[in-house]
């Protein structure tokens, strides 16, 4: 029998207890509400970050983006300050011109390359302003940039016709420098130009707009701050497609159904007017500064006459009862009209690429203040002068020249005078101070820094002592780049050996002296420190501060500031010394003198000293430093300097006594020398 399987009923697992859920403790509070703290915190944090980045760090570039995009501005441009020549007639001013500008923002490299070749700018400058406006920390890229600076007409029209090549342009009539006289005076005024990156970044520019014109070197440079105007703005609300703020209809066009016109055509939202720069007046007399560049030029043509290089020279005209320069020149030169709109065009690029060639022999540097040289037998009256100081001679003491050598005592060598070493065969004789000073008796000076050196354990007594006149330091002149010179001493001695040689090759000795004595050795003036010493011969003792600016004025004339320098210091005079001194220097021009025949039949009596300084294997430099006697209410100091002269009584001194002639009204014929320039070729120069 068949048994049906019962369906078995499967057991229920019992069911299991609900845990109860633990009590929220206090220590589970707490996590729970740090934990939330933190995030609202990191949120806050977060949201601050970003607002102080966006404030801060480029608050200044959104809001400038802002205003660009919303306000247009046209700058009004401000005149420049004129500068004038002590009387008043103009040596720098300006005229109406056309400056192209561009907001770097609004185009591309590509575009603002082309632009600068289509007006013929210096494409180099113009694209490192444009990186530097492009920088996200320190440029601006919506403030208006420089692109060409008095650009060509044609140029301007063809640009203008494709405005929409070139996005971001405009053409703003400005101002731009005129140097009337050309080259005249052009180491004193210096030149103009597009500011760049870095000067933007220095004092006196910092502040100003990116499409700035400012002086690069000269006076234009000095008084930058003073003839710097500052440019008047015109401003405009546009939209963001530059057009009149107005109602618009779907398709953009005015809803008045006026047509568009540009904003700049209509009267400006705002507007601040430019201030000009103030004038400056300068202590040159044009007249005397004409005179003293044609005669520089006609001595160094003398020299070149004579078989020398002639390669450049220095006048300085100074007056030295205050440090007023009423001339100075320097040689090579250049225009400084060559600058203005920058190198532009085939000619120009041609004409700034030879000045800057070594033909052309470094027209851009200024001899007068720069230049260091030997300073020779001009500078021997001042060895004489420590003579006197150091109580090792007076009035009476002479040196006996037998035309043997000369050697300082318990040394050995041969020092011999120039009369023995150019072949004269002729010798000082016995001379004291004046009569030494008179035929340029090297032997004297020789003896006179021997006598110190014995009677003092300083071995810097001496150079220590022609530092009292200003040699070896600036003289604080008001134009840029002038040189310290060089006096040397022991320390400058024994580092030098050590920076050449790598060890002491020698001592410094009396030998140093020796060459010092005579303006040789490791001597090294410039013609501004020559001036400026014998300036304090003349005047007993007071170191004048040579300058170039006389006084700025408003555009009304009216003075703002005097410039009238304290003098630097004062040197102390033996009477006696003073008195042979200027003995001395009267008799070298007279009929005995090394420089007789410069200055024969002039009717001014001129007291002065010449120099012939040797360069190694280069043609020798030229010096003539004097004045005219008599002439108390109107003294003028004059130092003329010739790189590669020959014979000074042939090249600097007919200078000097010109340049003198031409201050004090006196007309004479040419000297003999003058007239026989090229005679002199081949014979020994005196000193």
């Amino acid at each position: 029998m068949l048994r049906t399987p019962t369906r078995r009923t499967p057991r229920k697992t019992p069911a299991k207890k609900r845990q109860p859920t633990p009590p929220m403790t206090r220590g589970n509070m707490q996590v729970r509400v740090v934990t939330l703290a933190f995030l609202v915190a990191l949120v806050f944090v977060v949201l601050g970050g970003r607002l102080w980045y966006l404030q801060i760090l480029t608050g200044e570039t959104l809001s400038l983006s802002a205003r660009a995009t919303h306000t247009r501005e046209v700058k009004i441009p401000a005149q420049r300050g004129v500068i004038y020549d002590r009387d008043g007639e103009v040596l720098a001013s300006n005229v109406p011109g056309m400056n192209v500008t561009v907001i770097p923002d609004m185009i591309s490299r590509e575009k603002l390359r082309e632009l600068a070749r289509i007006l013929e700018a210096d494409v180099d400058s113009v694209m490192e302003r444009y990186d530097a406006a492009m920088d996200p920390q320190t440029g601006n890229r919506y403030g208006a940039m420089l692109v060409k600076e008095n650009a060509d007409k044609d140029d301007v029209t063809y640009i203008m016709e494709r405005t929409e090549e070139f996005p971001g342009v405009a053409v703003n009539d400005d101002w731009v420098r005129k140097y009337p006289h050309g080259s005249l005076a052009a180491h004193v005024l210096g030149y103009t130009g597009a500011i760049t990156p870095e000067e933007l970044k220095q004092e006196p520019f910092k502040g100003l707009p990116n499409d700035s014109i400012v002086g690069k070197s000269g006076v234009e440079l000095v008084y930058e701050e003073a003839l710097q105007g500052k440019p008047g703005v015109k401003r405009y609300n546009v939209d963001a497609l530059g057009r009149v703020v107005t109602v618009r209809n779907a398709d953009g066009s005015r809803a008045d159904g006026r047509p568009e016109v540009a904003p700049e055509l209509l009267p400006p939202d705002s507007k601040e007017d430019p201030v000009p720069g103030k004038n400056l007046l300068l202590t040159l007399d044009l007249e005397l500064q004409q005179v003293a560049e044609r005669e520089l030029e006609a001595a160094i043509a003398r020299a070149q006459q004579e078989g020398y290089s002639g390669e450049g020279g220095a006048v300085v005209a100074m007056d030295p009862r205050n440090g007023e320069i009423l001339a100075l020149a320097s040689r090579p030169a250049f225009d400084p009209q060559l600058f203005v709109g920058g190198i532009s065009g085939p000619e120009e690029a041609e004409t700034f690429e030879y000045l800057n060639s070594e033909l052309a022999n470094s027209p851009f540097t200024n001899r007068a203040i720069a230049g260091a040289y030997p300073g020779a037998s001009t500078f021997k009256v001042f060895t004489g002068l420590a003579g006197f100081f150091f109580g090792v001679i007076d009035a009476n003491t002479t040196v006996t020249d037998n035309g043997g050598c000369w050697r300082p005592a318990g040394a050995s060598g041969c020092w011999l005078s120039w009369r023995q070493t150019y072949g004269t065969g002729s010798t000082h004789g016995t001379q004291n101070y004046a009569q030494a000073i008179m035929d340029s008796n090297d032997k004297f000076f020789y003896q006179v820094a021997d006598w110190i050196w014995q009677r003092t354990d300083d071995p810097n007594a001496l150079p220590d002592f022609y530092k009292r006149f200003g040699f070896g330091s600036p003289t604080g002149i008001d134009l840029p780049g002038e040189t310290p010179g060089r006096i040397p001493t022991k320390e400058w001695f024994e580092s030098y050996q050590k920076e050449v040689y790598g060890y002491l090759e020698r001592p410094w000795s009396i030998g140093d002296w020796v060459n010092l004595a005579i303006g040789q050795g490791d001597l090294l003036v410039s013609p501004i420190q020559m001036a400026q010493a014998y300036a304090a011969v003349y005047n007993n003792g007071t170191l004048v501060t040579p300058h170039v600016g006389k006084a700025i004025r408003d555009q009304d004339g009216e003075l703002v500031r005097r410039i009238d320098p304290e003098p630097e210091g004062r040197v102390k005079f033996d009477p006696e010394a003073r008195r042979e001194l200027l003995e001395g220097l009267s008799m070298v021009t007279g009929p005995d003198g090394t420089a007789a025949p410069a200055f024969e039949d002039s009717e001014l009596r001129i007291l002065g000293k010449s120099g012939t300084g040797e360069r190694g294997n280069k043609d020798p430099v030229n010096w003539f430093a004097g004045w005219a006697a008599g002439h108390e209410d109107r003294p003028l100091v004059v130092v003329v300097m010739v790189e590669g002269g020959g014979h000074s009584e042939v090249t600097a001194a007919p200078a000097v006594r010109r340049i003198l002639e031409a201050y004090y009204g006196v007309k004479t014929g040419p000297t003999s020398v003058e007239q026989s320039a090229g005679a002199y070729a081949g014979s020994a120069p005196s000193d």
